[in-house]
């Protein structure tokens, strides 16, 4: 039993040194933008009544038929912090990154509602001095036209970058974040690895006594018992596999 266990433990070891060296060798930071379209409301709305005419006007000077406001987070969530004008090893194009609006027929304006990043907006393009992981930007669009704009980040203006896009869900309010979703996507990939792995090694342990307990088994009975027994608690300790997927 012990020679087992020294072998289990062993082979554990291993595995972790490997993946130690794969995280000090091989493991690089990623760097990903996400887009969440947080809300679109249509401001202006036909009212179908007969003998009212309506119309609406922009700042008191344009007018508008189909006005849209448009809010949008962009948030920096990879692991690496991206780096604008000032700092050395800058990882965007130029000083600040384009946004497109992709089926704006006419822009209004566009501002900065929150942040808690150093990053500011003249026109179309953000300007970045040093944007952490996890920092945010709250962008509001006031466009006219058949649709709202739906906003997009050409990756090529950030180096080896990865840009996604998603829809705010209420929905996503009532899900309790993970523990382990706090840690970089590197790091939070070990650990899961190295978790599956150890519940693994040991599950085998386990299951390589059931022949030593199923031989001093007296009667049919017993041996049942005992193969439920294992059974229930290799599922019990690969259980926690379920929290970390």
């Amino acid at each position: 039993m012990k020679k087992n266990f020294s072998t289990y433990v062993a082979i554990l070891t291993a595995i972790i040194t490997g993946i130690g060296v794969y995280y000090q060798v091989f493991y690089r930071e990623s760097t990903s933008l996400n887009i969440e379209r947080s809300s679109v409301t249509l401001l202006t709305r036909p009212l179908n009544i007969e003998g009212l005419n309506v119309s609406y006007r922009f700042h008191d000077t344009i007018d508008v038929k189909n006005l849209w406001q448009t809010v949008y987070l962009i948030k920096n969530t990879g692991d690496k912090t991206i780096l604008g004008e000032g700092f050395e090893g800058r990882n965007i194009r130029n000083s600040n990154i384009p946004l497109k609006l992709v089926g704006c027929q006419k822009l209004l304006s566009a501002s900065i509602s929150k942040t808690n990043s150093g990053v500011s907006l003249n026109g179309e393009k953000l300007f970045i001095t040093q944007w952490r992981r996890g920092e945010y930007v709250e962008i509001t669009i006031i466009s006219e036209g058949k649709s709202f704009p739906v906003l997009k980040i050409n990756d090529r203006d950030i180096s080896d970058a990865e840009i996604t896009y998603s829809v705010y869900s209420p929905e996503q309010d009532n899900k309790n974040e993970k523990i382990i979703d706090s840690f970089p996507s590197g790091i939070k990939s070990i650990m899961k690895w190295g978790a599956i792995i150890a519940l693994l090694i040991m599950s085998i342990a386990i299951i390589a006594q059931l022949p030593k307990q199923m031989k001093g088994a007296e009667s049919k009975g017993a041996k049942i018992t005992s193969t439920i027994l294992f059974v229930v608690l290799v599922l019990f300790m690969l259980m926690p596999l379920l929290w970390m997927f």
